[in-house]
């Protein structure tokens, strides 16, 4: 589809006037929380924390060409439950350094080496939770680092067989400098595309994708992130037979990504996993219902995690 026939930006309309969030997100924001950064494999990596230094840990992973952001009406909500949440941009996007080449286990490795600097395993062995392809990531770890987590949780990351699974790169995208913020704003879309009631979140996240360079604002990701990407087809039965960790699986219940023939698939490879369905939410499951996200993963984080 032609750039010019796509759907308008849901911000759009907005003509770069910020939209105010409900009184329980506002009030999470000012919640004191810790950034910092990490050096690993040469690329300096961002992360930010909430929560105290010493409590059990989670570590969160965002989607791809997103920020560590997209968690900010979540993380709060955890740390206030006694978890030490800690959420890193992955390399190549946010605020974290690009490479010339990028690989999901590095970006496993990389998401340990945040969340240790933001003090994820002061207590133990945390618990990694991804979504989109930050589930990508986790389903990594597990596999190569699991035996350095307590479990794994992936939100809405459609695993398939292997005749299934992508051959090749997505298109590139970013790299476009816009005169200012508001015209940032009005090309924003959540890929996949969907609608959000939470059109403050949107907005939220958005605005925490751009930055300032010379002529004027871009988003944060490298655009040629994807074809940097060495993309592997995995087995899935090989990879359910060799997780580290335990693991679980949730997805918005109206994702397209997570139909029922695709979830029912997984459920037969990953037998041993919990499956969770969270109602009234689509792919981008954590804009879509954060508190609701917030229940599941204190809920599955309280089963292999119990807080002191």
């Amino acid at each position: 589809m032609a750039d010019t026939d796509r759907p308008p930006s849901p911000l759009a309309a907005l003509k770069g006037q910020p939209l105010a969030g409900p009184d329980w997100f506002a009030g999470a924001q000012e919640e004191m929380c810790e950034t910092g950064t990490a050096d690993h494999l040469g690329t300096t990596l961002s992360w930010k924390a909430w929560g105290t230094r010493g409590a059990p840990g989670l570590i969160l992973v965002h989607g791809g060409t997103a920020h560590k952001g997209w968690w900010d009406a979540i993380g709060p909500f955890l740390a206030a439950e006694g978890y030490r949440v800690v959420t890193p941009d992955l390399a190549g996007m946010g605020d974290s350094g690009w490479r010339d080449t990028y690989s999901m286990d590095e970006h496993a490795a990389d998401m340990l080496a945040a969340a240790r600097a933001g003090g994820a395993f002061e207590a133990g062995k945390p618990i990694l939770a991804g979504h989109s392809f930050g589930g990508f990531v986790t389903l990594s770890a597990a596999i190569s680092l699991g035996d350095q987590l307590r479990a794994g949780i992936i939100l809405d990351s459609p695993i398939r067989p292997r005749t299934e699974q992508r051959d090749g790169s997505p298109p590139r995208r970013g790299g476009r400098v816009y005169a200012d913020t508001p015209a940032a704003l009005a090309r924003f879309r959540l890929l996949p595309d969907q609608p959000c009631d939470n059109l403050w979140l949107v907005d939220h996240i958005a605005r925490g994708s751009l930055k300032d360079i010379q002529g004027g604002v871009t988003w944060k990701f490298d655009p040629d992130l994807w074809a940097k990407l060495a993309w592997e087809r995995r087995d899935p039965a090989n990879a359910a037979a060799s997780l580290k960790c335990p693991l679980a699986f949730v997805r918005g219940a109206q994702s397209r990504l997570m139909n029922a023939e695709t979830w029912d698939y997984m459920r037969s490879v990953f037998t041993a996993s919990p499956f969770i369905s969270v109602p009234d939410a689509q792919h981008h499951l954590i804009l879509d219902q954060p508190l609701a996200v917030v229940s599941v993963l204190q809920a599955l984080a309280e089963g292999w995690a119990p807080r002191a």
